[in-house]
């Protein structure tokens, strides 16, 4: 455990971070616990409300951005809400190079939503109260869905889907898609046969800190280097080409900001998640506990966000982050496609703060009156 901090440029709050080992404790499976609250946090909750945030995969609770524009727990804890951001086993691992995976074999869908359980446990005890919010950003959406699975009734007061889903509509196949078989390498990694690391973190370093600098291409094609990044988002393959990763490039984002987030990710992720897509079939095979049966008789209160931008290129994305918001026994659901918005815009969009954050927080704050007033 750290000594309770002030977080840079924003006195009124402070953080604190937990580490601990989790099974079967090798050398990198640690998890760790962040808390931002306004004021003592070492105080009771009382009637304050508790949000737990699971972020998406290659990204981590350290807070990277002091402005409350661009970071939801900021954002959040200024308006009363202690907020938790859980670090997966993956912010353990180095971000040079690795010559070993092994030990990523075992961390399975299954294993993370076992270290939600453990780490939402912590949460409870430490805050001083029963029921908990959880949210998630992308893959951390199909974590907080699993995990509201298993302990809606005893511990979660409501849940928030932030562009991620955890099931596919009956009429649809699962994005999932099966890689070629990589013999003995159980990682993704941010390196590609195109583009080095340590070349995409020079870019985004060069982005953040002077986007008009000249094109990072061998024979630029733009203006300057801002505009560069913001056109690779766009056309990503992997969330669509048509802004579904972001959508700077027209607006919906600062691409100084996104450098910058980009830049601290995790380089690795356990392949064996392979977040290109999530299926029950697949990634939770042999689990001792029934999803399917625990959401379809989930009945908390949920409120979901799905970008826009991915449905541009035919993948139909925001529909199967409205059809897992709308599969549980739940009447109470809040759902808002944000249409022309990429995946990242959602969470360090320009608009972000307005059409995301303030909601979240009018939200929690509804709900947590709600259930006070029901003791």
């Amino acid at each position: 455990m750290t000594a309770e901090r002030s977080v840079p440029a924003n006195a009124a709050l402070n953080e604190t971070v937990w580490a601990v080992a989790r099974p079967p404790y090798g050398q990198y499976d640690f998890v760790a616990l962040r808390r931002i609250t306004a004021g003592a946090g070492g105080q009771s909750a009382g009637d304050r409300p508790v949000f737990l945030f699971l972020p998406g995969p290659h990204q981590h609770g350290e807070i990277i951005l002091t402005d409350e524009r661009y970071d939801l727990r900021l954002y959040l804890a200024k308006r009363g809400v202690e907020t938790w951001t859980l670090d997966y086993r993956t912010h353990f691992v180095p971000r040079e190079q690795i010559y070993d995976s092994n030990f990523m074999q075992a961390w399975t869908v299954e294993a993370f939503v076992e270290d939600v359980t453990a780490a939402a446990h912590f949460v409870r005890e430490i805050s001083g109260t029963q029921k908990i919010f959880v949210g998630g950003f992308g893959y951390g959406a199909t974590f907080a869905a699993l995990y509201a699975a298993r302990n809606a009734r005893e511990d979660v007061l409501g849940v928030v889907l932030f562009d991620g889903y955890v099931l596919d509509p009956p009429d649809m196949e699962p994005l999932y898609r099966e890689r070629a078989p990589t013999p003995n390498w159980f990682a993704d990694d941010l390196e590609s046969r195109y583009m080095p690391y340590k070349r995409w973190i020079k870019i985004l370093q060069d982005v953040s800190d002077d986007p008009s600098g000249p094109d990072f291409l061998p024979i630029p094609l733009f203006d300057n280097r801002g505009e560069a990044l913001a056109h690779f988002l766009y056309v990503n393959a992997n969330f669509g080409a048509q802004g579904g990763l972001s959508n700077a490039k027209g607006g919906y984002a600062d691409v100084t900001v996104l450098a910058r987030i980009l830049q601290q990710q995790d380089r690795y992720w356990p392949r064996v998640q392979n977040h290109g897509g999530f299926d029950f079939k697949r990634h939770l095979a042999g689990a001792q506990f029934d999803y399917e049966k625990g959401l379809a008789t989930m009945n908390v209160p949920i409120l979901a966000f799905a970008s826009g931008n991915i449905d541009k290129a035919g993948v139909p994305w925001a529909e199967r982050v409205a059809y897992t918001a709308r599969a549980t026994q739940t009447t109470d659901v809040q759902y808002r496609v944000l249409e022309n918005w990429g995946h990242l815009d959602v969470l360090f969009g320009t608009a972000a703060a307005q059409e995301v954050f303030l909601p979240v927080s009018d939200w929690i704050a509804r709900h947590n009156v709600t259930t006070q007033a029901s003791k």
